[in-house]
């Protein structure tokens, strides 16, 4: 088996494996990417991926009622377990705890500050509370576990807020496209000497969104708490 694939085994009446690529198809459980072509490190079904011993179409026919090899490969991902390396998991796993410590940075405040905690606040939180991160499971479903569990520690605040923004026309073709991936976009108008708009977003990442759009607009940007 390739250094650079990892196997994706499945138990029906008979055995069946897969070879895909880490990354993708990490990337493809967590929905970041569509295209499961993509994900297949190879376009075969195997009895035996490390002997590259290859499933018959007959076997396939009698497990599967087809001898679609993408189609069969990816009810085999789906229903499968996938294996990682010792490495592979140690490095996926810290890769799911510095985005799930940057979502709860950029989607939470303090609401004795009303301002984001610290993301060095956060993991010692995550420490102290014991929170294990999986890098099979989905992301938003270990978010919503680690904020429960360091709740008792650091005081978290997951409101949202809208917000009116107005923003000067010479800015706001620069700005509008990052205030449309990362807020809500309730209502938009654009006006003769201004783009107006009402957004809805987590309290800690609109800190964010402000100081960057404020950064385009030289700080001729207003925001509004509705």
């Amino acid at each position: 088996m390739a250094d650079d694939s990892i196997k994706v085994a499945y138990k029906g009446d008979k055995d069946f494996e897969i070879l895909v690529k880490p990354d993708e198809a990490l990337k493809y459980k967590e929905g970041e990417i569509e295209n499961f072509e993509n994900v297949l490190f190879v376009r075969e079904v195997f009895t035996d991926a490390g002997a590259a011993e290859r499933a018959s179409a007959d076997s396939l026919e009698e497990e599967f009622g087809s001898q679609d090899v993408l189609e069969i490969a990816k009810q085999i991902f789906d229903r499968g377990k996938l294996h990682l390396t010792a490495e592979q998991k140690n490095k996926k796993r810290e890769e799911v705890r510095k985005r799930v410590v940057s979502m709860i940075s950029r989607r939470a405040v303090n609401p004795k500050t009303n301002s984001p905690h610290p993301p060095k606040r956060i993991e010692n939180a995550l420490d102290e509370a014991g929170v294990n991160f999986d890098p099979m499971r989905p992301l938003e479903e270990q978010f919503d576990e680690a904020v429960t569990k360091i709740r008792p520690i650091i005081p978290i605040s997951m409101e949202e807020k809208e917000v009116a923004i107005k923003i000067p026309n010479d800015y706001a073709g620069k700005c509008y496209g990052k205030i449309k991936t990362q807020a809500n976009l309730l209502e938009e108008q654009w006006g003769n000497d201004a783009f107006m708009a009402k957004i809805k977003m987590p309290a800690g990442a609109l800190k964010q969104l402000e100081s960057e759009v404020q950064k385009i607009c030289k700080g001729s940007a207003t925001f509004k708490d509705l």
